[in-house]
């Protein structure tokens, strides 16, 4: 499909978001934001030279709204498309906050991470030396590590700044050995656990289909806030009652993608509720809707 003309005068339009008439204002906002995406480049470069901050700010947040529908329709596809690609929604999730991140280039950080752990494992190796593997390159050789402080900060949860940084949440850095795991066709699957995430080893490789659970086995647990320490279910059932949690099935067996999507989603919320964005608060849970739709 072409890509739709932009009307020959949107720059003028664009000069327009400055008249202090409320309703003019609407109305040029209105036509601006139906041309979506396209339009977004005109904008910034308004913004660019544009001195008064109230013109400035009309343009982010017209920029922030179209953005934002953007993410939302393409995170809905996502879910709709099968969400089996847990990095593509990671980069999603990411998008958020960082609009104009280089996803080619976090791409290709990930994929020298899987390669680099592609290269040590062999067909030999038991299901315990893959994990050793996995857990060498991840935390010895990359030293990823996991974050004791500063979990309520909403900046650690973004992959940009995992990689980067090479600390993480719980949440992020199982997020980053599942992905992993998942490229490197190992059976390793989330577990959504109560303030906690770990993986699980399993005797599927395959995309969850819940229907077919009592085919699933549970080898053994790995949990990659602890550089990758493996543990069992009684071990799980200590943290548990240590929790004062009653167990549930659930808290024992894999999760699919959008689970994990919306388990990051809530962390992030509550990190900026916890820091009074309110706002941001209110759109991710918008987001959490393009997860929930029915199809």
């Amino acid at each position: 499909m072409a890509a739709e003309k932009l009307p020959p005068d949107l720059d003028s339009l664009i000069s327009l978001l400055d008249d202090p008439d409320a309703e003019a204002f609407r109305h040029v906002s209105k036509q601006i934001y139906a041309l979506g995406p396209q339009a977004v480049p005109s904008l910034e470069a308004a913004w660019e030279h544009a001195f008064d901050p109230i013109m400035q700010q009309r343009i982010e947040d017209l920029v922030h709204h179209i953005q934002f529908e953007k993410l939302y329709v393409e995170l809905a596809s996502w879910k709709s498309s099968g969400a089996g690609n847990l990095l593509k929604g990671y980069l999603l999730i990411t998008r958020y906050q960082y609009p104009d991140i280089d996803e080619d280039k976090l791409e290709a950080q990930v994929e020298k991470i899987r390669r680099d752990i592609w290269l040590e494992l062999n067909d030999n190796l038991t299901q315990l030396e893959q994990i050793k593997v996995v857990n060498h390159i991840l935390f010895i050789v990359y030293k990823f590590i996991g974050i004791t402080f500063g979990t309520q900060t909403p900046e650690n949860y973004y992959l940009n700044n995992l990689l980067e940084s090479r600390s993480g949440t719980p949440l992020s850095l199982g997020m980053l050995y599942l992905l992993l795991a998942q490229k490197l066709s190992l059976p390793v699957q989330g577990v959504d656990l109560p303030r906690h995430f770990i993986v699980a080893y399993t005797n599927r490789v395959d995309e969850l289909r819940f229907s077919g659970m009592d085919s699933l086995e549970i080898q053994f647990y790995i949990n990659p806030f602890a550089r990758g320490v493996v543990f069992t279910r009684k071990e799980l059932n200590l943290y548990l009652k240590q929790l004062d949690v009653e167990p549930e099935e659930k808290y024992y067996l894999p999760c699919n993608n959008v689970r994990i999507l919306l388990r990051l989603i809530d962390e992030l919320g509550a990190t900026y509720y916890s820091v009074g964005n309110t706002d941001k608060v209110d759109e991710l849970r918008k987001l959490r809707g393009a997860l929930e739709k029915e199809e």
